[in-house]
């Protein structure tokens, strides 16, 4: 495995200079302390405990292996290499007791190990509430290897199933189970699923499409007592209600676990109470992730473990980096289903100026909706695709304003940008979190990548990314451009739109007759506009500049001038001026085609207006679609728009000579 520490036995001091570092907790908070710890290259004798009797794994993804979509080694977690200077060894055996005026532990077999620094992360344990019956045979718990593997083989012959807990976990472990031929009923004592993260709205969507898995779901009533002779028989729900079943599984929260620093006389309110450096009230003894208490907040999520580490690991390094909270962002796949939800969002506190905004699409089962309070999102929650998440996150996170055309366009269309919410994700900003539950953004992983990492496996070892619960691993497959998904075009609905007007606009110009002069004296006109000389040099001119700006912005991508703003936002401008200069057109010539050059110019015109739309719409479909017919006929378009707009510089010359000079 890894290079071990051979002289670091029990009940002896250290004779080396190396510091001895304790971490208590192989779960992946203290796994990625580890890593932390070798990536800030402090010199240390490093000590892990984890109590388990498996290998390292990622217990984030146990909910996988119930539904046995992975394997054990799926989820198997490596440690870093030890070196000279980093050496490191894994036991595995429990802790039982820290006495920390020594500075030292003991294991359960009685072994005593010297500490300079000591990280506690023990995490949590499953909350079981104090009612009858809880310790009939059948009644189970969904926290570690040993729990799914107890289900696994509980599964097979188990026929009806309760789980207690609507949250997260409850609801990953009722799909997994499901889909071993069992029933599968859902028990939430609170009035709705994922009460800490959706909205009543989002979460009767997510309500409904639970059960169209076939899972039975009561809400609004938690559970009185479990009946049976020795083993599990009934439960009986609060309002009386009586639920046959064989098998009871408790998902109904977590608990910090602090009995180890409860004992060692360490300052406890919920969880371990830590300052701004993670210290407990023992300056050489850390407490991180579920079992740590920072500001009165406990986390029960894995992100902010993963911070913390990063801030132990920078202190223990030299480093000055203080902890402020994480703020309470999900990203996640909740029984297949993409949820997502940061800030306020079951909770909101009532402010002025603030207000919500929602939109659903019934036949998707899409819905969204923004918490917003002076301009700027305080929360959000989002059932089904949200193309638009990262960048959603990141205004939140940063407080970017969103102006009132943008809140107008969501309760439309349930975005925020014109741009497209699919855009790719190279052009992120580079603070924009990619991995969330690593908190790795955009520009790190661009960095990696550019250092040598060519597939999703190379940047997570060097990242971390995508190694948690793997939702952000197609992000990563984009930037490395191996995603399969053609990514949609910024503003290919704008482009679509204009390029419809346009072709259509250029066909009745070319079909339609032109305006017939008005008989009657007495009716309004806009005849003058071509007939007057001083209106038709208006409108002949200012059709001539918004064709030289649009020849002008043709060359641009070409000239290699792309500081300018984005391409796409200049193809939207230019399909615009094309439209723009039809209607000046009209008003030119009131539609008339006209004799001899003047004919010729007008119809070249319009075959470049056409043709032009064309390219546009084939851009905007390729955007929707990898098929290869899509992208010949963009291509065809684009070259026939190019071939027909060389005529019109000549032509428009020769009309201006004819006009002024003959």
């Amino acid at each position: 495995m890894n290079t071990a520490i051979d002289h670091w036995s029990p009940n002896q001091v250290s004779t080396t200079a190396l510091r001895r570092i304790i971490i208590i907790g192989a779960g992946p908070v203290g796994v990625r302390l580890v890593e932390e710890l070798r990536r800030k290259q402090v010199q240390c004798q490093l000590l892990l405990f984890g109590n388990e009797p498996y290998d390292l794994y990622n217990r984030v993804q146990l909910s996988h292996l119930l539904s046995r979509n992975k394997d054990y080694t799926d989820i198997v977690m490596q440690l870093p290499d030890a070196t000279a200077d980093f050496q490191l060894q894994y036991q595995q055996q429990q802790v039982t007791t820290i006495i920390p005026h020594k500075k030292v532990v003991a294991t359960e077999v009685g072994d005593i190990y010297h500490y300079d620094h000591l990280i506690i992360a023990t995490g949590s344990k499953p909350h079981i509430p104090i009612i009858d019956g809880v310790n009939l045979k059948g009644v189970y718990s969904f926290r570690n290897m040993r729990d799914a593997e107890m289900l696994l083989a509980r599964s097979f012959r188990s026929r009806r199933i309760v789980v207690i807990g609507g949250g997260l976990l409850g609801l990953e472990a009722a799909r997994a189970l499901a889909r071993h031929h069992t029933q599968v009923i859902l028990v939430q004592q609170s009035d709705r699923l994922m009460n800490r993260q959706l909205d009543i709205k989002a979460s009767e969507i997510l309500e409904d499409y639970v059960k169209r898995m076939g899972i039975r779901v009561i809400t609004g009533a938690g559970v009185r007592k479990i009946i049976g002779d020795q083993r599990v028989e009934a439960v009986v729900t609060r309002d009386g209600g009586m639920i046959a079943c064989d098998t009871v599984l408790f998902c109904a929260g977590i608990k910090p676990e602090i009995s180890l620093a409860t004992n060692a006389g360490l300052h406890v309110g919920r969880g371990i109470t830590v300052n701004d450096q993670l210290q407990t009230s023992h300056e050489n003894i850390y407490a991180i992730g579920e079992c740590c208490e920072h500001k009165g907040m406990i986390y029960g999520i894995v992100a902010p473990g993963f911070e913390q580490a990063a801030v132990v690991a920078d202190c223990l390094a030299g480093g000055k980096s203080s902890y402020q909270g994480t703020q309470l962002i999900s990203t996640l796949k909740v029984v297949g289903k993409p949820v997502c939800s940061m800030g306020e969002v079951a909770e909101v506190t009532r402010r002025a100026k603030q207000s919500s905004l929602a939109y659903q699409n019934k036949k998707t089962g899409e819905y969204r909706k923004l918490i917003i309070h002076q301009g700027r999102v305080v929360g959000a929650c989002a059932i089904g695709d949200w193309p638009e998440n990262r960048r959603i996150q990141e205004a939140f996170l940063t407080h970017r304003y969103l102006f009132p055309w943008q809140r107008l366009l969501f309760l439309v269309r349930g975005r925020l940008w014109l741009s497209g919410s699919d855009v790719q994700v190279a052009q992120w900003p580079e603070a924009a979190i990619v991995c969330q539950c690593n908190q790795i953004t955009r520009g790190t992983i661009s960095a990696a990548i550019a250092h040598t990492c060519n597939s999703v496996s190379e940047i997570g070892k060097q990242t971390s990314e995508g190694m948690v619960c793997g939702s952000c691993q197609p992000l990563l497959q984009s930037l490395l451009g191996i995603d399969n998904k053609p990514l949609a075009l910024q503003g290919a609905v704008a482009v679509f739109i204009f390029s419809l007007f346009a072709i259509t606009a250029s066909i009745l110009l070319i079909v339609v007759p032109g305006i017939q002069p008005v008989n009657s004296v007495q009716i309004s006109s806009w005849e003058f506009l071509w007939t007057s000389s001083y209106w038709k040099q208006v409108t002949g001119f200012s059709l001539l500049a918004l064709i030289s700006i649009g020849l002008l912005m043709s060359l641009r991508k070409r000239a290699g001038i792309m500081w300018l703003g984005r391409f796409s936002y200049w193809r939207i401008a230019h399909t615009f001026l094309g439209l723009l200069a039809l209607v000046v057109l009209l008003l030119h010539t009131g539609a008339h085609l006209g004799e001899n050059i003047n004919q010729w110019l007008m119809i070249n015109f319009l075959a470049i207006s056409a043709v032009g739309a064309l390219a546009g719409i084939s851009i905007s479909w390729s955007a929707k679609t990898s098929d290869a017919t899509v992208r010949l006929f963009k291509k065809i378009g684009y070259w026939l728009h190019v071939l027909v707009s060389w005529p019109l510089p000549g032509l428009l010359a020769v009309h201006i000579v004819s006009v002024y000079f003959f």
